[in-house]
C-alpha cells in the first residue's frame, strides 16, 4: 500500500540541516572554559604546557565559531529561497536574515591569517576582548581568571551568542511545526495492490519428521508452489509477473 506523505521541498531539509548544525556548534562553544595563566613564578616547562592548553581551548572555540558563522550564512541563502517559494515564511525569513546580516562581514575577518594561531599572549587577549569577555578599559586577564563562553560571547565580535542561537532555534522550530521534519513514524512500503512484502515474509517452520513419516508424503507434493525449486524463487517470479502485468496495464 502506498502512503501519501506531505511534500517537503529539498531546500527545507538543507535549511534545517544548517540550522541544526549551527545550534550544535553554538552549544559546543558554551561547553568550553579557559583558565588564564600568565606563568609568573613558574618554570619554563610548566609555562609551555599552560600556554599550549590555553591555545588549544582558544583554537577550538575559534573553529567552532567559524563553523557557526558558516552554517548561519548558508542558512540565510536557503532561507531566501524558501521565502520566495512559500510566502508564509517570508516574515520569519526576513526577521532571521535581518538579525544575522551582521555576520556577513565576518568572512573577511576569518580570512585574515593573523591572530588565528594564538602563538603569543597579545593575540589571545585581543580575541577575548573582541568577544566581550574582557572589558575595554581592562589591561588584561588576571592570573587564574576563568572564562566561560556563554550567552554574552560575541560571535565574530558582532552578535551575542545567546541572541543568535535564539534566532536559529526559533526558525528551526517554525520549520518543524509546519513540515513535521523529524517525525519518527515510518511509512508502509511502496507495493502494488495484492503484492506481498518479501522482507516481511516469515519462513515456514521445519516440517515435523513424525508427521511426515505418518503421512508418507513429502511436503513439497502437498505444496505446488514448492514443486519447482526453491519457494522463495517462485515467490519472486510471481511478484515479477504481477509487477510486469500492472506496468502493462498502466501503459
Amino acid at each position: 500500500m502506498t502512503v501519501l506523505m506531505p511534500y517537503i521541498p529539498p531546500n527545507v531539509y538543507l535549511l534545517a540541516d544548517n540550522l541544526d548544525a549551527a545550534l550544535a556548534a553554538g552549544e559546543d562553544i558554551m561547553k568550553a572554559s579557559l583558565v588564564w595563566e600568565t606563568g609568573s613564578g613558574l618554570d619554563g616547562d610548566t609555562i609551555r604546557r599552560a600556554r599550549a592548553a590555553q591555545r588549544a581551548v582558544l583554537q577550538n572555540v575559534r573553529n567552532l565559531e567559524q563553523m557557526l558563522v558558516a552554517r548561519v550564512l548558508k542558512s540565510r541563502e536557503r532561507s531566501e529561497e524558501i521565502a520566495k517559494r512559500d510566502p508564509r515564511f517570508s516574515t520569519v525569513a526576513r526577521l532571521y536574515n535581518a538579525g544575522t546580516a551582521v555576520l556577513i562581514e565576518a568572512v573577511s575577518d576569518f580570512g585574515d591569517p593573523t591572530g588565528v594561531d594564538f602563538d603569543n599572549g597579545g593575540e589571545a587577549v585581543s580575541f577575548l576582548r573582541t568577544r566581550g569577555l574582557i572589558a575595554d578599559d581592562s589591561p588584561g586577564p588576571a592570573e587564574g581568571q576563568t572564562f566561560t563562553f556563554r550567552d554574552g560571547f560575541l560571535v565574530a565580535g558582532r552578535i551575542r551568542l545567546g541572541t543568535l542561537l535564539d534566532l536559529v532555534a526559533m526558525y528551526l522550530d517554525t520549520l518543524e511545526t509546519h513540515f513535521d521534519l523529524f517525525n519518527d513514524s515510518s511509512a508502509e512500503p511502496d507495493l502494488f495492490p495484492g503484492e506481498i512484502d518479501p522482507d516481511a515474509t516469515i519462513a515456514d517452520p521445519m516440517p515435523d519428521e513424525n508427521s511426515a513419516a505418518i503421512s508418507g508424503t513429502p511436503d513439497h507434493e502437498d505444496n505446488p508452489a514448492l514443486q519447482d525449486g526453491d519457494g522463495s524463487d517462485a515467490l519472486r517470479r510471481a511478484l515479477a509477473e504481477v509487477r510486469s502485468l500492472v506496468t502493462l496495464d498502466q501503459r
